[in-house]
């Protein structure tokens, strides 16, 4: 990036070749200089700004230290698909695909021959009982001695060992196993014989029908060969190792005496090309299967109309770009490589909405592009991956018009401190107030302070959740608007209610999740129970957790102790909070809690959304004696002798007791001690607050004000 140079004149800062005088000038330098260092302006930082054309996002990948593997990828585009062979000299086309044709793609690599059959729907049949026990398998359709044939095939597996383990499970089928009739299924490998090389592709495949109607599996394989050098091969035989492959030599020269076989050199980058059947056809409709070999392989799909291509196994997603398919660890690695701003587009419309303010989405574009270039070459072959691990990137089919509109305001600008490019993080929402980056990591960043946030829009607008208990005392939260005020009350002057519909789930926090908060019962029309407590659905602002038993908290405690609890776990306190309130230490039964880092506790309870939190222990609370003595009740302290409306005294053995507080609310609290935890915020709360930054463009901050508000002392920069 060129540097700008400023001088001053009479109207203020500006590029401009205006002199004046050296006295005033010096007095005028030292003015602002002053001014600047009380903070009324962010200091400009000249850095060069890295340049990003082409960004890769890695959509599966196994790097080792970051795993998002696939075994096989599906791919289609709605007016076919363009499929070239990617090296240093560029795209090699091979072959393209018609309309929205399915083409799938995997390593050659270990698979397991269950049975060939000439009947197709039986292979189907088997099919669905293979996959209905976790078995990824498939149908390739061949042609052998003049009639058609269905292999049943499991795969693909990276080792012979998971290949063979597949098998152990599929013979435990009787169907399959009764089908078989003498067929020997078999583990394949990735090795092969070449039965001859070609110019064209139509010798290969004439080469390959000939072998077919000896009875032989024949592949035609595209070759990444040089120019002069043969284009395709025909490849026989699928060995698992040196020996297997000899022995197959052997068995094919004995059915086509006189084949002439060569060795496929280990060097070799070869594309094999089959034909599966489609499994969602009843029509016997198929899809092409490529299968890649050789250590450098990379293959480019683009979609013919230069749009988009749909990649199935990622929700259905659509991407502008390639596809890049390769191998990498002995995995397959699936990449989306296009352009940098295009990217960001979709990266502002996966963390923003459409209806949010302008300058917020465009805040967001700048954080993101930073974000990106911070992060150069981060998983080998790719920059990002396309999770919120790095930032959300939901392809083409997240785009909005304000989103792109956004990017292209700010194209180009990224965030910088003097040292250069920030990592600008960013998250959802901060419950009030920013972190300090020791509340979070423990260690300090100049431009990560606390500063206030309106982070409340998250929670504007959400139902109201009723805490209710039924006769049987079950209790829960129920969304208000399936409860009904009776307008009659119990004798403690609770009102009662009823349920308006029928199967209502009553779930242990205010907030639908089938998988973390499942309903813990359910009622019914008619169904009558007392409201004694009510919430805002849990949501980015405020929240609720749990109960989580005593028990398993203690679990997870004594993970982070020096010296585990042996007995109950009796009090789980926080004893310190940082700057913005987030809880950075903690106690259980008066020993400290030692984390990794303060903002793992999240992790530690269950994944919280926030360390901005409260902590209510359902067995504890204080009782106001008689005499005036305060008295700490616990779960694991004896009764308390409650006197009844007849003045009858006798032992709380309840496993439930609801207390009435100074403040006239109610209280459940439990024999057996649990730990709800109420707080606000999600995410770490470092840096940009994403419903702060919207809150900031309502009361009319423009993007630069917002970035400079969450990211202290930095400067906007543009090349």
């Amino acid at each position: 990036m060129g540097k700008h140079r400023y001088q001053l004149h009479l109207g203020g800062w500006g590029k401009s070749t205006q002199k004046v005088g050296y006295k005033t000038s010096l007095l005028m330098l030292v003015g602002c200089t002053l001014w600047m260092l009380a903070g009324h302006i962010a200091p400009a930082y000249a850095a060069a700004v890295p340049k990003l054309d082409l960004i890769r996002i890695a959509l599966f990948i196994d790097t080792g230290k970051y795993s998002a593997p696939t075994p096989d990828v599906t791919l289609s585009a709605d007016k076919g698909l363009d499929v070239s062979l990617r090296n240093a000299a560029g795209l090699k086309p091979l072959f393209a695909t018609s309309d929205k044709s399915l083409l799938r793609v995997e390593l050659d690599s270990y698979s397991v021959m269950v049975l060939e059959t000439p009947d197709a729907n039986q292979a189907r049949a088997l099919t669905k009982k293979l996959t209905d026990l976790k078995l990824d398998a498939s149908i390739s359709v061949r042609t052998k001695l003049g009639k058609p044939a269905y292999q049943l095939e499991l795969g693909p597996y990276t080792t012979k060992e998971l290949a063979a383990s597949a098998l152990t499970k599929a013979k435990t089928i009787a169907d399959l196993t009764a089908a078989s009739k003498g067929f020997t299924a078999a583990v394949n490998g990735p090795l092969h014989w070449s039965a001859g090389s070609y110019s064209t592709e139509a010798e290969a495949q004439a080469q390959a029908a000939v072998l077919g109607q000896a009875g032989l599996d024949a592949d035609v394989a595209y070759l990444d060969a040089v120019a002069g050098a043969p284009a395709f091969a025909v490849l026989v035989a699928a060995g698992s190792d040196t020996a297997e492959l000899n022995a197959a030599k052997q068995q094919l020269g004995s059915i086509v005496p006189g084949i002439s076989l060569q060795p496929v050199d280990a060097g070799l980058t070869y594309v094999i090309k089959r034909t599966l059947a489609d499994p969602s056809s009843t029509t016997g409709g198929t899809i092409q299967q490529l299968l890649l070999g050789g250590t450098g392989v990379k293959l480019a799909v683009t979609s013919k109309s230069a749009e988009t291509v749909t990649v199935l196994e990622r929700s259905e997603r659509a991407y502008r770009g390639l596809i890049e398919l390769s191998r990498l660890n002995n995995k397959l690695a699936v990449i989306n490589e296009l352009p940098f701003e295009q990217y960001l587009v979709s990266v502002v419309s996966s963390e923003l909405s459409k209806e949010w303010p302008l300058e917020a989405l465009k805040a967001q574009a700048v954080a993101a592009r930073t974000f990106a270039l911070k992060q150069g070459v981060k998983y080998q072959i790719a920059h990002l991956t396309d999770t919120t691990l790095d930032q959300a990137y939901k392809g083409a089919g997240a785009e909005f018009a304000t989103a792109s509109q956004a990017v292209m305001a700010t194209q180009g600008e990224v965030i910088m401190e003097q040292a250069g490019l920030i990592s600008p993080l960013f998250y959802s929402n901060a419950g009030g107030m920013t972190a300090e980056s020791t509340e979070v990591w423990g260690n300090k960043v100049n431009y990560l302070k606390s500063v206030a946030t309106p982070d409340e829009g998250a929670e504007k607008g959400k139902a109201v959740w009723y805490r209710i208990v039924l006769p049987n005392g079950n209790n829960g939260y129920i969304h208000s608007s399936y409860a009904r005020d009776t307008g009659q009350k119990n004798p403690a002057g609770l009102p009662y209610y009823e349920s308006t519909g029928t199967d209502i789930a009553v779930r242990p926090a205010p907030y639908v999740d089938n998988t973390a908060n499942p309903a813990a019962f359910k009622v019914n029309i008619g169904d009558r129970f007392v409201v004694f407590d009510q919430a805002v659905e849990s949501n980015a602002y405020s929240w609720i957790r749990g109960p989580y038993d005593a028990d398993k908290i203690k679990e997870k405690v004594n993970t982070v102790m020096k010296k585990p609890i042996t007995g109950a776990l009796d009090r789980l306190e926080v004893k310190g909070r940082g700057a913005s309130g987030r809880v950075i230490e903690m106690t259980a039964n008066g020993q400290l809690l030692e984390p990794d880092y303060p903002d793992a506790l999240r992790t530690l309870f269950n994944g919280l959304p926030s360390t901005r939190f409260e902590i209510e222990e359902t067995g504890r609370y204080t009782v106001l004696g008689a005499d005036s003595t305060v008295r700490n009740q616990s779960a694991s302290m004896p009764n308390v002798t409650v006197i009844g409306g007849t003045g009858t005294a006798k032992p709380a053995a309840e496993s439930q007791l609801f207390v009435l507080s100074g403040d006239n609310k109610v209280r459940l609290t439990n024999k057996t001690s649990q730990y709800v935890f109420k707080g606000t915020g999600n995410g770490h709360g470092l840096g940009m607050s994403q419903w702060g930054a919207k809150g900031y463009a309502e009361l009319g901050y423009d993007y630069k004000k917002i970035l400079q508000t969450y990211y202290v002392g930095v400067s906007i920069i543009k090349e």
